[in-house]
């Protein structure tokens, strides 16, 4: 039962790892992502659903979600564009 336990724990690491190094070497691409994506809520808060007061949780969770999304859709992109770099046989 431990082993298995064990197994799993190993796995999440060995996914963590390349994750938080794709959130360090490419810090400057997230943060641009997330500042345009506050001014851009800001901006659809203000002048189009016409919120004077804005909400900065708000602001932040937007910028979060966005960056999330174009996170996980670039290390999608990025694995397929490698599988179909592969030649044949290789990768099993």
């Amino acid at each position: 039962m431990e082993l298995g336990g064990l197994a799993e724990r190993l796995a999440k690491r060995a996914y963590a790892r390349p994750v938080r190094q794709r959130l360090v070497k490419h810090w400057w691409v997230w943060l641009t992502i997330a500042v345009f994506a506050v001014v851009a809520n800001e901006f659809f808060d203000r002048d189009v659903a016409g919120d004077k007061n804005g909400h900065p949780l708000g602001d932040f969770l937007v910028a979060i979600v966005l960056v999330g999304i174009v996170f996980y859709v670039s290390g999608f992109v990025a694995r397929r564009r490698s599988r179909e770099r592969q030649p044949a046989g290789v990768g099993g």
